[in-house]
C-alpha cells in the first residue's frame, strides 16, 4: 500500500492520469483544426487526431477494468495493445506524410510496426517457447520498422522544404527514442523476468505512452507554419489523392515543388 491506497486503486489512478494526459493531446490537435491560418487538409490533422483520441479511450477503458486478461499471473491489457496497434501505425504514417514518402514505404513501415505490436501481445499472453519466439519476432519487426524510418524514409522522401525536414526529423527521432525503451520494460515486467512489479510496469508504460504521444502532437503544433494557408496552393485532384491512413494522400503544394508518389 502507498499512502493508505492499495495497488489496485493506485493502478486505476495511473490509468486515469493517462486518460487526462491524452486529452491534452486531443486539445492540441483540436487547436490545430480550428486555427484559421492553417490548412487542415494539407496538415492532415484529422488523422493525427486519431492518436490522442484512441489512446484516451484506451486508458479510460483500462481505468474501468475493461479488456483485462490474466495469463499465468500476468495482467494483459487488451485495450493497451489495441491502442498501440492503431496509434503507432498512424504515427509512422504521419512521419512519412510530412515529407511525401512513397506510399508503399509508409505501408511497409505501418505493417512492420503492426507486427511488432502483435508479437508483443502474443509474447505477453503465452508461456514458454512460444512467448520467447514471439518476443524475438516482435524485436525483429521493431528493427525493421526503424530501418524503414531511418534509412528508407529519407531516401524515398519527395522534395521538401527545410521546415518540413525539421518536422520530419523531430517526429521520427522523438518517437523512436521512446519506443526503444518498451522492449526493455517488457523484459523487466512480470511478462518477462519479473524484475518490476505490475504496478511499477503500469506506471512506467503509462509515462512512456503519454511522453510518446502528447509531445508528438505538440511538435506538429510548434511547426504549424509548415501548413499555413499562405504557403499552400489549390490541391490538384488526381489518382495520387487518398483520404485513408496508409496513403500519402493529397500532399500540399508549397514554394518548392513536391514529388507525389503513387
Amino acid at each position: 500500500m502507498i499512502g493508505g491506497l492499495d495497488a489496485a486503486t493506485i493502478e486505476t489512478l495511473v490509468f486515469a492520469s493517462g486518460t487526462v494526459g491524452m486529452l491534452v493531446g486531443v486539445a492540441v490537435v483540436v487547436w490545430l483544426l480550428r486555427d484559421d491560418t492553417l490548412d487542415p487538409d494539407a496538415g492532415k490533422f484529422r488523422y493525427l487526431l486519431i492518436v490522442p483520441v484512441f489512446a484516451a479511450l484506451a486508458y479510460a477503458a483500462m481505468a474501468l477494468g475493461v479488456g483485462r486478461l490474466s495469463v499465468g499471473g500476468v495482467e494483459a491489457e487488451a485495450a493497451r495493445y489495441l491502442d498501440w496497434f492503431v496509434t503507432t501505425a498512424v504515427m509512422v504514417w504521419y512521419v512519412g506524410y510530412v515529407v511525401d514518402v512513397e506510399r508503399k514505404w509508409m505501408l511497409t513501415a505501418a505493417t512492420f510496426d503492426g507486427l511488432f505490436i502483435a508479437g508483443g501481445w502474443v509474447a505477453t499472453t503465452t508461456q514458454g517457447t512460444v512467448k520467447w519466439a514471439a518476443f524475438g519476432g516482435a524485436c525483429l519487426a521493431f528493427v525493421a520498422t526503424m530501418v524503414v524510418l531511418f534509412r528508407v524514409y529519407p531516401r524515398s522522401a519527395g522534395e521538401m522544404t527545410p521546415e518540413r525536414e525539421r518536422l520530419f526529423l523531430r517526429l521520427r527521432n522523438q518517437s523512436s527514442v521512446i519506443w526503444l525503451v518498451y522492449p526493455v520494460v517488457w523484459l523487466a515486467s512480470g511478462a518477462g523476468f519479473g524484475l518490476v512489479s505490475t504496478l511499477g510496469t503500469v506506471m512506467l508504460v503509462t509515462f512512456l505512452d503519454v511522453a510518446a504521444k502528447v509531445p508528438y502532437t505538440w511538435v506538429v503544433y510548434e511547426h504549424r507554419g509548415v501548413f499555413e494557408r499562405s504557403r499552400t496552393t489549390e490541391s490538384v485532384d488526381g489518382p495520387g489523392d487518398a483520404d485513408a491512413v496508409g496513403g500519402a494522400g493529397d500532399a500540399p503544394a508549397s514554394d518548392t515543388p513536391v514529388t507525389t508518389a503513387d
